[in-house]
């Protein structure tokens, strides 16, 4: 009898997910050693391997496979039943978890969220903050009720999809740079820039990273971040250029260091999705909010 208890799957679901023990202890806020021994141990108790190691990580087993599938609906269900009772533990009516990308969280879920609370004050809402593609992982292992992503991600069978919002891509200078005079440019205009970079892996990043090879221009990556707000410092400072959603422009707009110029490129507009496991299977409300953010009349 596997006796593995709910952190040691959350654990495993990690190293499932990410394919390498280092980045799943860095998700996870737990070191190498402690996830590799929970492993070690589950493989014990499943009496088989659960994952392949290799040079560039690790890939699961069929048995890692079938433990992935059967945890992802456990997370799911015990998801469901926390938020069933919390109304009784805690006197809240409802909670919702939404996993979105950076793009989202920063330009529209703000001001959703507060629409929301207001007509629902009692309903809590847990937000998660990650790349596309892990944001899609995460709704597959059924650790959230709601996903937003960016539609230039691979999204895997099993999610209903919904439009929310259009995510226009501009350029950001330097206030003194040439092309900050011109109503707007195309990726081409930026070729031999230094350029400030998202973390490899975001959504955004693998756009950018995957227009500027079919263009077959020449970019250096001189600076690679994680947020909006340390790529528009680096640009502040004269550092480089870097591309972002218009919203986040909007945002430090009156910054007189920095230009907001469009980008032309047809590729430059992308759709924010929402996605679900399924819609019939969510709670009142989960439900409720979902329906709040698909008839959002924000662009």
């Amino acid at each position: 009898m596997i006796r593995a208890d709910l952190t040691t799957l959350r654990m495993f679901l990690a190293v499932y997910r990410q394919g390498n023990i280092t980045k799943a202890a860095e998700r996870e806020h737990i070191a190498p050693s402690a996830i590799s021994k929970r492993i070690q141990d589950l493989e014990a108790e499943v009496g088989a391997p659960l994952f392949y190691r290799h040079a560039r990580g690790m890939t699961a087993t069929p048995a890692g496979e079938t433990l992935a599938r059967h945890a992802g609906g456990l997370f799911e269900r015990f998801n469901h039943m926390e938020a069933d009772l919390s109304a009784f533990a805690t006197g809240e009516r409802g909670l919702v978890r939404i996993h979105a990308h950076q793009s989202a969280v920063v330009q529209h879920l703000p001001q959703d969220l507060a629409a929301f609370r207001h007509a629902h004050p009692d309903i809590n809402v847990i937000l998660r903050e990650e790349t596309s593609p892990n944001v899609l992982q995460s709704m597959m292992d059924g650790l959230g009720d709601i996903g937003i992503f960016a539609n230039n991600t691979q999204v895997p069978d099993g999610l209903q999809l919904f439009e929310y919002k259009l995510d226009r891509l501009v350029v950001l200078l330097p206030a003194h740079h040439a092309l900050a005079t011109l109503d707007a440019i195309r990726l081409t205009d930026l070729a031999g820039e230094d350029f400030i970079s998202l973390e490899t892996g975001s959504s955004l990043q693998t756009l950018v990273a995957r227009s500027i090879t079919d263009t077959g221009i020449k970019i250096s990556t001189s600076i690679e971040v994680v947020t909006f707000t340390a790529a528009v410092r680096m640009v502040e400072v004269g550092l480089g250029v870097t591309i972002v959603p218009a919203g986040i422009a909007t945002i430090y707009g009156a910054n007189p260091h920095v230009k907001s110029v469009p980008l032309l490129d047809d590729w430059a507009c992308r759709k924010l999705l929402i996605c679900v496991r399924d819609e019939t299977k969510l709670m009142v409300a989960a439900r409720l909010l979902l329906g709040h953010l698909r008839n959002g009349t924000t662009p």
